[in-house]
């Protein structure tokens, strides 16, 4: 089915001249952070464009530049909720880190040796993309606390929710 998007004049242009913060607070105006955020919709409002590929099962992603943009590229046999934070993770990539170059990411589960910086802040900016805390905050209030539950909501893996609630400072059994 093909699905019509209001088209939003303003794109990014070069990673350089963006804020992360001033970034989301951008999306949410232009109604881009409605719950569950379509990660599709806002990689296109930045001028990414977005690929399934086939890719061995440790490789969950990459950004590189491509015919003149960017794209980033994720592991088509991976489970959706797994490519909405991969994509999610490399438009962090995208407005922290202003690669040069081509970046890969390896799955999350399979890191060895503890994580990066990079990795770490791109990890959480996906986490604040997907997963805003203000809706986090008010699920938990009203009563939904399996992770289950709020990895369904927001269409993320158990391990991400696990990963945003512990990161707001919430205590998991």
């Amino acid at each position: 089915m093909a699905l019509v998007r209001k088209k939003i004049p303003e794109k990014v242009s070069h990673p350089e001249s963006i804020d992360p913060t001033a970034m989301l607070k951008r999306l949410e105006m232009n109604g881009l952070l409605k719950l569950p955020v379509d990660v599709h919709a806002v990689a296109e409002y930045l001028g990414l464009d977005v690929k399934e590929e086939a890719m061995e099962d440790e490789l969950s992603g990459f950004i590189e530049p491509r015919n003149g943009g960017w794209a980033i590229g994720i592991n088509a046999f991976h489970h959706p909720n797994r490519q909405r934070f991969t994509i999610a993770h490399e438009i962090g990539h995208f407005l922290l880190h202003k690669p040069r170059e081509k970046h890969v990411d390896i799955t999350f589960a399979r890191r060895t040796g503890g994580k990066n910086r990079i990795e770490n802040e791109a990890d959480s900016f996906a986490a604040k993309l997907l997963m805003p805390e203000a809706a986090v905050r008010q699920l938990v209030a009203s009563g939904q606390t399996s992770l289950e539950s709020l990895a369904a909501y927001f269409r993320v893996s158990v391990m991400a929710a696990k990963y945003r609630v512990q990161s707001l400072g919430f205590a998991v059994r």
